[in-house]
Formats: C-alpha cells, sequence, structure tokens
C-alpha cells in the first residue's frame, strides 16, 4: 500500500510562482491570489502612464520593477534626488530589494508624504498600500512639472520681450508716454499757491493779505479791510497826541517811584513857575504837540501814498494776470472737453481707475489722520486726569491702592500656579505617554531586526522546502521500489509452482508479460511527463533570456540616446558661440 504524501497538500487561491535565488536555483514560492490587490495594481500601473510614465505599459518587467521605476520617476521629477540605479540588475534578491526600496522611503518624509509605507510593503508588493502613495506622487509631479512649464513659457516670454517688441506694445508705449505728458503739463499749471502773505502796515504792524495770484474778489475785500483799519488807527492816533518817545520809537514805560518822583519835580517847578510862565510852557507843549501830530500825519500820508501806488501797479498787475488765468482757463476746459470726447482706452481707464484709486487712498489717511489726532487728545485728557487724580490723592489712599493691587495679584498669581501645577502634571502624564510610544529611531533598529528575522525566515522557510521536496522524490523512489520489491517477492514466490505444469507456466508468462507491459506503459508516462516539463523549462528560459536581452538593449539604446541628446545640446552652444563671434566681428 502506498504512503499517502502529506506536503502535497496546497491551500486554495495559492498559486506556486517560479522565482530564482542568488545562484540561480530555482524556487517555488507561494504567491496568493487576491481581486482586490489585482485591481489596485492595474489602477497603479493607469496612475503611472497618465502621468507619462509609459515604460510601466511594458509586459516584460515584473511589478516589483515596474512600482519601483514608478516612484523613482516621480521623486526625480518632484526635484528630488534619489539614489537608485534599475538597470542591469536581474534576479535581486530580497535583501537587496529591500535595500533598494529604503532608498525611496527614505526620501518621502522629505517630500511630506501624508502616507506612511515601509520598504518590505513596497518589495511584498502590497498594493493597496502602495496606492495612495503612487497617487499622491503622481500628482506632485504633475503639479511640479506643470509650475516648470509655466516657469519655463515666462521665462521664454521674458527672453522674447528683451529682444523683440510687437507694433501694438510699441503704439501703447507711445500713447502712455503722451499721456504721462498731458498729466505732468496739467500738475504743473495747477500748483499748489500760497493763500495769505504778511505785509507791513502803514500805521506799524503786519497784517495778511493776498498774493497777487488772488482773485479780483478777493483782493476787493482784502483791500477794503485793509483801508477800514488803516483809519481806526489814524482816528485813534489823532485823538491821543503822540510824544515824543513814540516818534522816536523809544520805550515810555516807568515804574512807580519814578512816576511819583516826576510829579514831585513838576508840581515843585509849577510852583515856582508864575502864572504868566505856566500859561507859557503850556501853549509852548500844545504848539509842540501838534507840530508832532502834523509830522506824524505828513509821513502817514507819505506812506499811504506810496503803499497806493504799489497797490494800483499790483491792481494793473493782478488784473493782466487775471485776464490771462482766464484765457488759460478757457483753454484747459476746451482741451477737457475734447478729451472728454475722445473715445478712452482700457490703458488709459486703468491710468484713470489708478489716480482715483490713490484720490480715495488720500481721503481715506486723511480721515485716519483726524481719527489719530482726537484719539490722541482723548488719551491726553484721561492722563491728564489720571495726573490730576494722583495729584489730589494722599499717600495713605495710595499705599491702600498698592495693598489692594497686592493682594489681587497674589491671588491671581495663586491660581496662575494651580493651573501651572495642573498642566505640568498633564505634561508629566502625557511624556510618559510618549516615552511608552518607540520613535524613529527606535523604529528604525525594529525594522532593521525584523528584516533581518524576514531574512533569516526566508532562508529557512527556501531550506526547508528543499528537504520538503527532497523527501517527496525519496518517498516516491521508495514506493517504486516497495512496488518493485512485492512484484520480485511475488514472481520469486509463484515461480516453483508456476513452473510444474504447462498450463501453469504459459499462464505465469502471460502474467508477467501483463506486468511488464503495465510497467513500460508507466514508465513512458513519466518519461513524457519529465519531457514536457523540460521542454516547458526550455522554454521558458529561452524567453528569459530574450527578454533580458531586450531589457539590456532598451537600456543601451537610451544610454545611446543620452548621449546623442548630449552631443545635441554641445553643438548647439557651439553654434550659437560662433553666431555671437561672426555678428561681434560685422559689427566690429
Amino acid at each position: 500500500m502506498a504512503t499517502k504524501n502529506i506536503f502535497a497538500k496546497h491551500l486554495p487561491n495559492v498559486k506556486l510562482a517560479t522565482r530564482f535565488d542568488a545562484d540561480g536555483n530555482e524556487i517555488q514560492v507561494e504567491k496568493r491570489e487576491d481581486e482586490e490587490q489585482k485591481r489596485k495594481e492595474q489602477d497603479i500601473i493607469d496612475a503611472l502612464v497618465g502621468a507619462g510614465y509609459y515604460r510601466a505599459h511594458i509586459q516584460g518587467l515584473s511589478s516589483f520593477d515596474k512600482i519601483v521605476g514608478g516612484m523613482t520617476w516621480c521623486i526625480e521629477a518632484c526635484d528630488y534626488d534619489v539614489n537608485v540605479d534599475l538597470l542591469f540588475h536581474e534576479n535581486l534578491t530580497i535583501g537587496q530589494k529591500i535595500a533598494l526600496t529604503e532608498k525611496i522611503v527614505a526620501v518621502l518624509p522629505r517630500m511630506k508624504c501624508p502616507y506612511l509605507i515601509e520598504p518590505h510593503q513596497i518589495q511584498g508588493l502590497d498594493f493597496i498600500n502602495i496606492f495612495p502613495v503612487i497617487q499622491w506622487l503622481v500628482k506632485r509631479s504633475v503639479e511640479n512639472r506643470s509650475k516648470k512649464a509655466d516657469t519655463l513659457r515666462k521665462l521664454a516670454a521674458t527672453q522674447f520681450q528683451n529682444h523683440f517688441t510687437l507694433e501694438s506694445d510699441q503704439q501703447l508705449q507711445r500713447m502712455r508716454t503722451i499721456q504721462l505728458g498731458h498729466l505732468q503739463a496739467i500738475e504743473a499749471k495747477y500748483l499748489p499757491k500760497r493763500q495769505f502773505r504778511q505785509r507791513k502796515a502803514a500805521g506799524g504792524g503786519w497784517i495778511p493779505v493776498r498774493p497777487r495770484d488772488a482773485t479780483e474778489q478777493e483782493r476787493t475785500d482784502e483791500d477794503q479791510s485793509v483801508e477800514d483799519e488803516t483809519e481806526e488807527e489814524d482816528i485813534e492816533e489823532t485823538e491821543v497826541p503822540l510824544s515824543t518817545g513814540r516818534e522816536h520809537n523809544v520805550s515810555i514805560e516807568l515804574s512807580e517811584a519814578d512816576h511819583s518822583t516826576l510829579t514831585k519835580k513838576y508840581d515843585e517847578i509849577k510852583q515856582k513857575l508864575t502864572p504868566e510862565a505856566l500859561e507859557h510852557v503850556a501853549e509852548r507843549n500844545q504848539i509842540k504837540t501838534k507840530l508832532a501830530a502834523k509830522l506824524a500825519l505828513e509821513k502817514k500820508l507819505e506812506l499811504a501814498r506810496s503803499e497806493c501806488d504799489q497797490l494800483r501797479k499790483t491792481v494793473l498787475e493782478e488784473e493782466e494776470q487775471l485776464q490771462a488765468a482766464i484765457a488759460q482757463k478757457e483753454n484747459l476746459e476746451e482741451e477737457i472737453r475734447n478729451l472728454d470726447n475722445l473715445e478712452i482706452s482700457e490703458e488709459n481707464q486703468k491710468i484713470l481707475d489708478n489716480v482715483k484709486e490713490l484720490v480715495l487712498k488720500n481721503e481715506r489717511m486723511k480721515k485716519q489722520e483726524i481719527q489719530f489726532k482726537e484719539n490722541c487728545k482723548k488719551e491726553l485728557v484721561e492722563l491728564q486726569e489720571k495726573i490730576e487724580k494722583s495729584d489730589a490723592s494722599t499717600p495713605e489712599e495710595d499705599v491702600k491702592e498698592l495693598q489692594r493691587q497686592l493682594d489681587m495679584e497674589q491671588e491671581r498669581l495663586k491660581s496662575l500656579r494651580l493651573q501651572l501645577a495642573k498642566k505640568n502634571r498633564a505634561y508629566v502624564s502625557i511624556n510618559r505617554q510618549l516615552d511608552n510610544i518607540p520613535d524613529r529611531t527606535e523604529l528604525a533598529q525594529y525594522q532593521r531586526r525584523f528584516l533581518e528575522l524576514y531574512n533569516q525566515v526566508s532562508a529557512k522557510h527556501r531550506e526547508t522546502k528543499q528537504f520538503y521536496t527532497l523527501y517527496n522524490t525519496l518517498d516516491d523512489t521508495k514506493l517504486y521500489l516497495e512496488k518493485e520489491m512485492s512484484l520480485l517477492n511475488s514472481i520469486y514466490e509463484n515461480y516453483s509452482s508456476a513452473m510444474q505444469t504447462p498450463h501453469s507456466r504459459e499462464q505465469f508468462v502471460q502474467q508477467f508479460e501483463t506486468i511488464v507491459e503495465g510497467i513500460r506503459s508507466t514508465k513512458g508516462k513519466l518519461k513524457k511527463k519529465c519531457d514536457d516539463e523540460k521542454a516547458k523549462r526550455d522554454g521558458l528560459n529561452a524567453q528569459l533570456i530574450c527578454l533580458v536581452e531586450q531589457q539590456r538593449k532598451y537600456a543601451a539604446t537610451v544610454k545611446q540616446l543620452t548621449m546623442e541628446c548630449q552631443r545635441n545640446e554641445a553643438l548647439l552652444q557651439h553654434l550659437k558661440a560662433l553666431k555671437a563671434a561672426a555678428t561681434a566681428g560685422h559689427q566690429g
């Protein structure tokens, strides 16, 4: 009875995939079929092809090569360097694949990728966890390439504008120059003008008068006010006799002691004089006073006449200026009407909008300035009130107020200390929880240890597989040997009895021939099965050799194309240099 092979049983939905180890030996690896994984794999390939990585379309490449190549291409498209060489490395071991994926995973945190992925997930082709990372990388690479395209487009436009100018741009520039000239002319004509000037009055002092460019009505009103003020001063001066001190601009202010001394002297002199002498002195004083008043009035009359002549000249000049201003105003109004009738272009409209915006901004700034001044006045009033309160308060009240504020601050300090203690307890609790969570260094150590353990388990699994295969082979050999031994034993036991009679001998020979035919047919079936497997193996090896050769040709072609592109760029640079040298020679 044949023994049952307990190691020949396979799990459902599991296929044996053919792989090769570092020595080139064939390994049977279990590969679980999953519809979700297949769907995600197809989504990943579609996303890479849609982003422009057409190498994922090649049927001969493995899924690992497509995933790693696509991720590397996306990362390099985002201007990040990855030290990865995917060419001429066939049949990588698990350790080499993980080392390759570690370089890719190390770049993702620098790119601020929101998704976490481990190297063994990429090596194990965990498409469900790989898909969001690929999707994010594709989106990021497309955005970066679009930004580069915009930058290059702007650079090309700038270079074009530096060397060439369109006719429309030239017309626009001429229009802007004309418009700016008009604006500057208008600003020069409507400059800010002074409204008042200080002018010396006829009787002394200073009065504000308008300059020569003021209007006729303003000048007339002002002259009228000046004449009224002059008449009032004349009346006052005629009513009050001018003293010698006033004529010579000498100060006549006396102290009380000097005034009393002068009064006493005047009384003594008055007592000594006779009534006739007193009358004579009074007459002389009146004559002197009238003469002084007459001289003052003559001086005022001369000043008034000279000022009147000046005013007449000023009036004539201002009338001429007024006529010129009226003519200029009419010309400007006519120009403004002509400008209003003209069609406003987009550039003029933009300039006008900009001017309106600046005017509105100026108005806002004025309002803000007024509001700021009001706030400053309010703050000044408040500070003055505080100063008055502080001056009115006594030291005892100040001490009580300070003591009250100190008590309030101490209570506030106690409450803040309690809150700080609560925060410290919460911080210590959270810090302990964080200490229980391993950091990235510890996780990296765990990862390395897990990878070493995974490699050891993989090697042990491969060795166990070989032992299982050897056991199955030896078990089959033992089965066939047992069958052969039982057949030989039955022949040996039945040979003597079968040779006794001719009938039994013929029957024995017939059974023996039947057994031999059965053995031959079984041998033929096994040999045919072995030949089929060998032919299948040879076909797969030939296909693998063809694909490897195609891959090498592809790499060589890409390398040659790169060299040709570099050579083309060098030739273009050389051609530009020759053109520049020729242009400089012609100009020289």
